[in-house]
Protein backbone atom coordinates (compact mmCIF):
# COMPACT_ATOMS: atom_id res chain seq x y z
CA UNK A 1 0.00 0.00 0.00
CA UNK A 2 2.81 2.43 0.87
CA UNK A 3 4.42 1.74 -2.48
CA UNK A 4 1.17 2.58 -4.31
CA UNK A 5 0.81 5.85 -2.35
CA UNK A 6 4.42 6.75 -3.17
CA UNK A 7 3.90 6.04 -6.88
CA UNK A 8 0.71 8.15 -6.92
CA UNK A 9 2.48 11.00 -5.13
CA UNK A 10 5.33 10.95 -7.67
CA UNK A 11 2.84 10.97 -10.55
CA UNK A 12 0.89 13.89 -9.05
CA UNK A 13 4.05 15.92 -8.40
CA UNK A 14 5.13 15.35 -11.99
CA UNK A 15 1.77 16.63 -13.21
CA UNK A 16 1.99 19.96 -11.40
CA UNK A 17 2.21 22.57 -14.10
CA UNK A 18 3.19 26.19 -13.83
CA UNK A 19 0.06 28.35 -13.74
CA UNK A 20 -0.10 31.16 -16.31
CA UNK A 21 -2.26 34.27 -16.24
CA UNK A 22 -2.71 37.12 -18.70
CA UNK A 23 -2.86 40.53 -17.03
CA UNK A 24 -2.34 44.21 -17.72
CA UNK A 25 0.55 46.12 -16.13
CA UNK A 26 -0.72 49.02 -14.01
CA UNK A 27 2.56 50.26 -12.53
CA UNK A 28 6.25 49.46 -12.28
CA UNK A 29 7.25 49.82 -8.63
CA UNK A 30 10.94 49.14 -9.24
CA UNK A 31 13.09 46.92 -11.46
CA UNK A 32 11.79 43.67 -10.01
CA UNK A 33 8.29 44.52 -8.74
CA UNK A 34 5.18 45.47 -10.71
CA UNK A 35 1.48 45.95 -10.09
CA UNK A 36 -0.93 44.21 -12.45
CA UNK A 37 -4.65 44.03 -13.00
CA UNK A 38 -5.37 40.34 -12.55
CA UNK A 39 -9.04 39.64 -13.27
CA UNK A 40 -10.13 42.97 -11.80
CA UNK A 41 -7.83 42.81 -8.75
CA UNK A 42 -4.68 44.88 -8.45
CA UNK A 43 -1.87 42.54 -7.42
CA UNK A 44 1.77 43.24 -6.64
CA UNK A 45 4.06 40.83 -8.51
CA UNK A 46 7.68 40.16 -7.53
CA UNK A 47 9.76 38.91 -10.44
CA UNK A 48 10.85 35.43 -9.46
CA UNK A 49 14.54 34.60 -9.19
CA UNK A 50 15.94 38.08 -9.78
CA UNK A 51 16.87 41.02 -7.61
CA UNK A 52 17.58 44.52 -8.87
CA UNK A 53 19.33 47.12 -6.72
CA UNK A 54 17.17 49.40 -4.60
CA UNK A 55 16.60 52.95 -5.86
CA UNK A 56 17.41 54.52 -2.47
CA UNK A 57 21.15 54.16 -1.69
CA UNK A 58 20.76 53.33 2.02
CA UNK A 59 18.47 50.40 1.17
CA UNK A 60 21.31 48.66 -0.70
CA UNK A 61 23.99 46.55 0.98
CA UNK A 62 27.72 46.45 0.25
CA UNK A 63 28.90 43.25 -1.46
CA UNK A 64 25.35 42.18 -2.36
CA UNK A 65 26.35 42.59 -6.00
CA UNK A 66 29.76 40.93 -6.10
CA UNK A 67 32.36 43.27 -4.60
CA UNK A 68 30.47 46.53 -5.21
CA UNK A 69 30.38 48.71 -2.09
CA UNK A 70 29.29 52.02 -3.66
CA UNK A 71 25.65 52.24 -2.56
CA UNK A 72 24.98 55.32 -4.72
CA UNK A 73 26.17 53.39 -7.78
CA UNK A 74 23.85 50.54 -6.87
CA UNK A 75 20.94 52.99 -6.52
CA UNK A 76 21.74 54.42 -9.98
CA UNK A 77 21.51 50.90 -11.40
CA UNK A 78 18.29 50.36 -9.45
CA UNK A 79 16.86 53.35 -11.29
CA UNK A 80 18.18 52.08 -14.63
CA UNK A 81 16.58 48.69 -13.95
CA UNK A 82 13.26 50.39 -13.16
CA UNK A 83 13.45 52.50 -16.32
CA UNK A 84 14.24 49.42 -18.41
CA UNK A 85 11.34 47.49 -16.87
CA UNK A 86 8.99 50.44 -17.48
CA UNK A 87 9.98 50.64 -21.16
CA UNK A 88 9.77 46.87 -21.60
CA UNK A 89 6.31 46.68 -20.01
CA UNK A 90 4.93 50.03 -21.20
CA UNK A 91 1.23 49.71 -21.98
CA UNK A 92 1.53 45.93 -22.31
CA UNK A 93 -0.45 42.88 -21.43
CA UNK A 94 1.87 40.34 -19.87
CA UNK A 95 1.80 36.69 -18.98
CA UNK A 96 2.77 35.90 -15.43
CA UNK A 97 3.79 32.34 -14.68
CA UNK A 98 3.75 30.84 -11.22
CA UNK A 99 6.43 28.27 -10.43
CA UNK A 100 5.04 25.67 -7.98
CA UNK A 101 8.56 25.04 -6.67
CA UNK A 102 8.80 28.66 -5.48
CA UNK A 103 5.28 28.94 -4.14
CA UNK A 104 2.56 31.39 -5.01
CA UNK A 105 3.42 34.38 -2.77
CA UNK A 106 6.40 35.72 -0.84
CA UNK A 107 6.40 36.72 2.83
CA UNK A 108 5.14 40.21 1.87
CA UNK A 109 2.09 38.81 0.06
CA UNK A 110 3.39 39.56 -3.44
CA UNK A 111 2.78 37.05 -6.21
CA UNK A 112 6.06 35.39 -7.25
CA UNK A 113 6.20 34.98 -11.02
CA UNK A 114 8.14 34.88 -14.22
CA UNK A 115 6.93 37.77 -16.41
CA UNK A 116 6.67 37.41 -20.18
CA UNK A 117 5.90 39.87 -22.96
CA UNK A 118 5.32 38.19 -26.32
CA UNK A 119 7.09 35.09 -25.01
CA UNK A 120 10.18 37.03 -23.85
CA UNK A 121 11.23 36.36 -20.24
CA UNK A 122 11.72 39.77 -18.58
CA UNK A 123 13.39 38.17 -15.54
CA UNK A 124 16.08 36.59 -17.75
CA UNK A 125 16.54 39.77 -19.80
CA UNK A 126 17.23 41.80 -16.63
CA UNK A 127 19.99 39.30 -15.80
CA UNK A 128 21.32 39.28 -19.35
CA UNK A 129 21.66 43.07 -19.45
CA UNK A 130 23.29 43.24 -16.02
CA UNK A 131 20.43 45.07 -14.31
CA UNK A 132 19.81 42.27 -11.82
CA UNK A 133 21.45 39.44 -9.93
CA UNK A 134 20.01 35.99 -9.31
CA UNK A 135 18.04 35.85 -6.08
CA UNK A 136 18.95 32.43 -4.72
CA UNK A 137 15.83 30.52 -3.74
CA UNK A 138 13.91 27.46 -4.93
CA UNK A 139 12.65 27.84 -8.49
CA UNK A 140 12.88 25.79 -11.67
CA UNK A 141 14.98 28.23 -13.69
CA UNK A 142 17.72 28.71 -11.06
CA UNK A 143 20.48 26.99 -13.06
CA UNK A 144 19.52 28.80 -16.28
CA UNK A 145 19.44 32.15 -14.51
CA UNK A 146 22.84 31.53 -12.86
CA UNK A 147 24.30 30.78 -16.29
CA UNK A 148 22.87 34.01 -17.72
CA UNK A 149 24.27 35.99 -14.78
CA UNK A 150 27.72 34.40 -15.17
CA UNK A 151 27.78 35.41 -18.84
CA UNK A 152 26.80 39.00 -17.98
CA UNK A 153 29.52 39.12 -15.31
CA UNK A 154 32.18 37.73 -17.66
CA UNK A 155 31.18 40.21 -20.36
CA UNK A 156 30.96 43.00 -17.74
CA UNK A 157 27.46 44.09 -18.72
CA UNK A 158 25.52 46.59 -16.67
CA UNK A 159 26.31 46.61 -12.97
CA UNK A 160 28.96 43.93 -13.53
CA UNK A 161 31.14 46.48 -15.33
CA UNK A 162 31.93 47.73 -11.81
CA UNK A 163 32.27 44.29 -10.19
CA UNK A 164 35.29 42.01 -10.23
Amino acid sequence: MRFLVLVLAIILIGCIQNERFECRVIEVVDGDTIIVDLNGRFEKVRLLGVDTPEIVPKRNKPFEYDNITNLTLLAEFGLKAKEFTEKFLDNKTVTIEIDPLAGYRDKYGRILAYVYVNGKDLNAILLEKGYARVYISKFKKLDDYLKIQREAMIERRGIWYYGS
